[in-house]
Order: structure tokens, then C-alpha cells, then sequence
């Protein structure tokens, strides 16, 4: 079997060899973005006709206050502002879609699955969450023991899955990859989603791959021929008073007989086949393993800010390209959105369950009052000497910040090194700032190889932070999952694979196309009020 160390290593851009991918875009096998079950019972949902009063800096605060109430009104919020659209964009004759989450090449490969209770407007069932139609896909209504149990549950569970073809269609073998940054962005969507509501949210990693792939039916291949769908994680919403921790397997045992009828719908006419992603999907398969409580290495508090949190979830966009002479950002700015990234005891990053493993590699280019250069955001202590000892022994790692911990390892210009590292584009170069995050890599994946994914997971939730961190600066965000990963590894002096760059992100003042018209998202639904 492929281990994924011989996947990660193959799937890595060099200059003169990009990743195998087709080659070109066959847009006449494009795959729907949007699944969903014809014939299935359908439950519409309601989108939310009140503005949620959140000041955007709580979203980084345990959830406090009075739980929502959950009911087929409340779910309906939680899932519009994680998952749902957030506008619908046109030029000439074509039309797409954006989502509050995003998305590698806006493909959306990350699809939601609910084990709901009864609630008032829901009936006890497994629900898809169709978020072109917003509303929910019942595929099997619950037993009454497996209903009971949830109801004592004072919760309900999720699922995140993944289609891999609909990445691959552009991306190739690297589509991996890319998937689970996407369910990364979906899961710190979802946990900032879970605040507004005032419950809370967490991936339980306990539960092996394979029970997920049987309860929802994946394992007996109900998807069409190259269309397979994969769970990558169970995730429990607490929206009442816990009672000690939810007894999921038990639950599963009381749903081990569910029966589905409906089959998806067709995403593409015809499909390629890349074996190697499959082939990575078997080897990371998660065997359940117990969270890791999160520490409170970097207790950084966050600014409070009168911006409202839902009005930054819904514009949420990802830039094309930046304009270098308003891509500033105060110091003040840039130490913020730095410290949004910190894991801090039962802050967001307690939703992941599996401790801190990335640190942040920073070319600032355009920041006030602080030296353009390459700087590292250390996010978690213990791992500063094995970074200085693995890096340039030229490095200054000069403290910045009191406390912040962020240290300057060299100054100079390096927004062409930024542009050229991140496969060419000058979106790296043109921003306030650009990075890499850079991850614990050998030990940690020879020994526990289903690790690798939530490496890309943890990174994604970075980089759907770091999203939201530069709407709140009056700038715009953009995740690269194109790099050279070897190249940036050779800047920074690291000869091994002790540890591994995994996402590169930029912030900058977007230039914006006034030929593409942005539209309501939900105007097919004629809803209430155009949002």
C-alpha cells in the first residue's frame, strides 16, 4: 500500500515538474458543486430574517449567554452562516456561486451530513444539508432508541465528508491535499457558525473512518462510478446542558441497521481516474484515537471590535489579485490577525481535538512601523530550539512583540521570492503580507500516519481565520495551495522532513472586477429579503 509519505513527497510542485494533473480544463465534465438526493424528502429551511448582534471579536471567546434553542429555525442559522451561500456572481453568459466556506478553486468538495433529534419543524433523522436549496435531505428518519438517546444527548452530530473527484477534475494528484484544507475552512466555519448560537462545537476524533463510511451508507458504494464519497470526521454540537460527554459509539450501535434509498445525483458525464488519491485516502484512514486537550501556550487576548461577526462571515471572499499601493497594514492590524491565529485554551482551536502543530513563516512586505523580511509566528513554544537548531543557522530570531510570540529571522525584500515560491503568482508579492505554514511532519506521521490530513485540516482552519482577520482590516484574504514546497523549505535551511510547508496564504487590498456582477445568493428561493 502507498504510504503517504511517498504521496506527499510525489505530489510536491518543483519548478521544472508541477504535480501530475490533467493538464488541462475539460469543462464539458466539470463537476456539479452542488450534491443532492432526488427523491428524498426535502425540509426547507428558513434563512435568518434578523441580523445576529455579535461583536465579531467574541467569535474567539468560549461560547457564553443562553443557548439558541435548537429547532428547524435555529438549525437553519447555524448552517447559513457556516455553510451556506453567501452570493451569487455573473459575467457574459455564466453564473457561480460562492460559499461562507471556502473553497480550493471554488469546487466545494466538502459535503454535511446531520443526526438530528426532534425538534420543533425536524423530525428525528439523518439529514444532507443541500446548501443551493438550503434546506435539509432526509435519508433515513431515526429509530426511537437511537432518537431517545440523541434527546438525552442535549446535542446533535455532524459529519463532514468529501467528494475527492470534484477537486481532481483540475487539480490532479494533489486534490488530496486540497480536500482536507476544505474541511479545515468547513470546520472553523462551522465552529464560528456554533458561537452565534451560543453552543459548542467539536470534531470527536474517537470514532473510526470506517463507522462513518457505514452509517452513511459510503461503504456500500451508493455514490455513482468515480463520484465516491468519503466521511473524514464526526463533530458533536452541545446545545444544551452536557451531561459528561455524549456516549457516540453507543449511538452508532443504535443506528447500525439504517437502510438508504435515494441515490446522489451525477456530478459528471465521464471521470478520470487517479488511483494515488484513493490510495492516500486508505493509508490515512483514521483508526479513532482520543482528543488532545489544548493548551494555553499563547494566551493573546483579542481587540474588541463593534464590527458585527455575521457581517464578516457573509463577506468573506477570496481576492484574484491585489493592488501593491493599498496593500498597507498598521502594526497594530498585522499583530492582531497574527494573534486570531494562536491556539489558546477553549478558544477555536480547541474544536480540532488534536493539539498545535503549525507554525506561520511570514514575508511582510507592506506592514507599518515593522521591517519588510521573514518572520515566524511561533504557535507553539516548545518547538522554538528544534526550529532554531533545523533553520539557517543564520537566522536572528529577534523577539518583536512582548507578547506576541513572533520573531524576525531575516530582514529584506522578499516579495519576489514570496511571488516565485508561490508557483509564480504576484498575488503573493503584491500584499501587506504572505505565508507558509509549516508543519511537525516525520515523527509525527511515520508513527500515526492518519494524522496527515488534519495537518491540512489545522491549516485550513489557519486560513479561514486569517480570512475573516483581513474582512475585519478593510482587506481581503486568499489561500494558495499552489507552492513550491521544496523551494521554501531550501530558504529556510531545512535538509529533511523533520518538518513540511502546507498552505500558503496572502493578505492585500483586492482589485475587484466591475465586469463580474455580485447578486443575492438566494434570490432563486425568494426569500423573505435579498441579502
Amino acid at each position: 500500500m502507498l504510504q503517504i509519505v511517498d504521496y506527499h513527497e510525489r505530489t510536491k510542485h518543483q519548478p521544472h515538474r508541477y504535480a501530475d494533473g490533467p493538464g488541462f480544463m475539460d469543462w464539458q465534465n466539470q463537476p456539479n458543486p452542488f450534491r443532492c438526493y432526488p427523491g428524498a424528502e426535502s425540509l426547507a429551511l428558513n434563512l435568518l430574517e434578523r441580523p445576529l448582534g455579535l461583536p465579531y471579536h467574541r467569535l474567539f471567546d468560549p461560547p457564553s449567554g443562553e443557548p439558541e434553542s435548537p429547532d428547524a429555525e435555529r438549525i437553519g442559522g447555524f448552517l447559513e452562516l457556516a455553510l451556506g451561500l453567501s452570493a451569487r456572481k455573473r459575467f457574459g453568459g455564466s453564473e457561480w456561486f460562492l460559499r461562507i466556506n471556502p473553497s480550493s478553486g471554488n469546487l466545494h468538495p466538502t459535503e454535511c451530513y446531520l443526526l438530528l433529534p426532534d425538534y420543533a419543524g425536524i423530525p428525528a433523522c439523518i439529514a444532507h444539508y443541500n446548501p443551493l436549496l438550503h434546506s435539509l435531505e432526509i435519508r433515513s428518519r431515526l429509530t426511537q432508541p437511537a432518537a431517545g438517546r440523541l434527546a438525552q444527548m442535549n446535542g446533535f452530530a455532524l459529519v463532514l465528508s468529501s467528494i475527492y473527484w470534484r477537486e481532481a477534475w483540475k487539480y490532479g494528484e494533489r486534490a488530496f491535499r486540497y480536500t482536507q484544507h476544505d474541511i479545515g475552512h468547513a470546520l472553523a466555519a462551522l465552529r464560528f457558525s456554533a458561537t452565534l448560537c451560543n453552543w459548542h462545537f467539536h470534531v470527536r476524533p474517537e470514532l473510526p473512518a470506517s463507522r462513518l463510511d457505514a452509517l452513511l451508507g459510503f461503504a456500500a458504494e451508493f455514490s455513482h462510478p468515480g463520484e465516491a464519497e468519503h466521511a473524514d470526521c464526526l463533530c458533536w454540537v452541545q446545545t444544551g446542558p452536557a451531561a459528561g460527554e455524549p456516549d457516540l459509539p453507543a449511538l452508532l450501535n443504535d443506528l447500525s441497521q439504517v437502510a438508504y434509498k435515494n441515490q446522489p445525483n451525477r456530478l459528471s458525464p465521464a471521470h478520470v481516474d487517479w488511483p494515488v488519491i484513493d490510495q492516500a485516502a486508505r493509508s490515512t484512514a483514521s483508526p479513532g484515537f482520543p482528543r488532545t486537550p489544548l493548551g494555553s501556550d499563547n494566551p493573546v487576548p483579542h481587540v474588541p471590535s463593534k464590527q458585527s461577526a455575521e457581517e464578516i462571515i457573509r463577506r468573506r471572499r477570496s481576492a484574484q489579485s491585489f493592488d501593491p499601493e493599498r496593500s498597507r497594514l498598521s502594526r497594530a492590524g498585522f499583530l492582531q490577525t497574527l494573534a486570531a491565529t494562536l491556539p489558546v485554551s477553549k478558544g477555536p482551536f480547541e474544536t480540532l481535538g488534536t493539539g498545535t502543530h503549525l507554525h506561520l513563516l511570514i514575508f511582510v512586505h507592506r506592514v507599518d512601523e515593522l521591517d519588510p523580511g521573514l518572520y515566524c509566528l511561533l504557535r507553539d513554544g516548545s518547538d522554538l530550539e528544534n526550529l532554531r537548531i533545523s533553520m539557517q543557522s543564520s537566522f536572528a530570531w529577534s523577539r518583536v512583540d512582548s507578547v506576541l510570540p513572533l520573531y524576525l529571522l531575516q530582514s529584506g525584500d522578499f516579495r519576489a521570492f514570496a511571488e516565485q515560491v508561490s508557483c509564480h503568482q504576484s498575488i503573493a508579492g503584491d500584499s501587506a503580507f504572505s505565508l507558509g505554514m509549516l508543519a511537525r511532519f516525520d515523527a509525527l506521521i511515520s508513527s500515526t500516519p492518519w494524522f496527515y490530513p488534519r495537518l491540512f485540516w489545522e491549516a485550513g482552519f489557519i486560513g479561514q481565520i486569517l480570512y475573516l482577520e483581513a474582512e475585519a482590516q478593510g482587506l481581503r484574504g486568499t489561500g494558495i495551495g499552489c507552492y513550491f514546497d521544496d523551494a521554501m523549505h531550501r530558504l529556510l535551511g531545512l535538509g529533511d522532513r523533520c518538518w513540511q510547508d502546507l498552505y500558503h496564504f496572502t493578505v492585500g487590498a483586492a482589485l475587484e472586477d466591475s465586469r463580474i456582477q455580485t447578486e443575492p445568493p438566494y434570490r432563486h428561493l425568494n426569500a423573505v429579503h435579498d441579502r
